[in-house]
């Protein structure tokens, strides 16, 4: 009984102790993204003044597109789930934004995969990280074909002189989309092969908890096109909002271009913004000489797509109580 109460204590000390560190982190991250920011490049400022320049139809779009998106992620995520969990929207969304503050804290946002579990019952929750594993890859299928396409016009347009470099990049870049969608469409084989590992044993029974059908598939798929549409159009809203002298056409293939190669660099996003906007200024330099409006662009995105959502998500985190949670499930 002793041991047991100690062990009680144990936890509950950890668990305090980590809301207490997710509290320093998000306060951080707002004093990092809204006073370090705009005292070094004074984004602020500028996108202030953009404001009155009478396009706030650019903005209004960007905001509203926001919640969409993410309620777009909450059905992809209950589609994904209702195989073996019932799961009620509320709890969904409460996982989701759990996700997006644990993934915005750590490299690669594999802390994501943490907030999926944050309502997930006792003996599913291996099955909950290979849903969130297969949600993610439907994710990046898109992110790679329009990426592919957008290498293959704007580096052969503008950064090689030669267009078989731009076109064996893209080719590259569709081959991995292919062997994504290819690993997307059979992931039970993936399962299946996991099996025969002695670590991987319970897998026989998550490939029989999520043996998505066709449809689901082809759902889940469909949902993830349409929020990476809708990320490159939030982004495209604010290239106009603020100016930038790109046509709609040059405005997408160098979104598709950044969000391909910002993929790929996995780095937590308090410093991914960083390499955002670095690569904001390499693919708009050829348009602009205003690289104050190419850091703006992704600071602004970045605090309505993830600072936003992942404050909502520390509130989250900090009034669950996990203990219980994971006595009771």
């Amino acid at each position: 009984m002793l041991d047991k109460i100690l062990i009680q204590k144990k936890w509950i000390s950890a668990i305090l102790a980590g809301k207490v560190l997710l509290l320093l982190a998000l306060s951080w991250l707002i004093y990092d993204r809204i006073w370090v920011q705009q005292v070094e490049t004074g984004y602020l400022d500028h996108f202030l003044a953009a404001l009155s320049n009478g396009k706030l139809a650019w903005l209004a779009l960007c905001v509203v597109l926001a919640p969409i998106n993410w309620t777009l992620e909450v059905v992809k995520w209950k589609k994904l789930t209702t195989p073996f969990q019932q799961i009620s929207w509320h709890k969904a969304s409460q996982s989701i934004l759990a996700g997006i503050t644990l993934g915005v804290l750590t490299p690669g946002r594999i802390g994501e995969y943490g907030g999926r579990l944050l309502h997930s019952a006792e003996g599913h929750r291996s099955s909950t990280l290979y849903a969130h594993f297969v949600g993610s890859l439907s994710q990046n299928i898109p992110v790679f074909v329009f990426g592919a396409l957008g290498v293959s016009r704007y580096f052969s347009q503008y950064y090689f002189a030669n267009a078989f470099v731009a076109n064996a990049l893209a080719c590259i870049l569709m081959l991995l989309a292919v062997f994504m969608t290819l690993l997307y469409v059979q992931h039970q084989a993936l399962a299946k092969w996991l099996i025969g590992f002695k670590w991987f044993h319970e897998f026989s029974r998550v490939q029989a908890e999520v043996a998505y059908g066709n449809t689901t598939l082809h759902q889940v798929m469909i949902l993830s096109l349409l929020r990476y549409l809708i990320f490159a159009t939030q982004y495209l809203s604010l290239l106009f909002l603020l100016g930038m002298p790109v046509n709609a056409v040059e405005g997408w293939m160098g979104v598709f271009v950044i969000f391909v190669f910002q993929t790929g660099l996995p780095m937590p996003p308090l410093l991914g913004v960083v390499a955002r906007t670095q690569l904001s200024v390499i693919v708009w330099s050829v348009f602009s000489t205003d690289q104050l409006t190419m850091l703006v662009v992704p600071m602004i995105l970045y605090t309505i797509n993830l600072v936003i959502p992942s404050l909502l998500g520390g509130l989250v985190l900090i009034s669950t109580n996990i203990q219980k949670q994971i006595s009771n499930d």
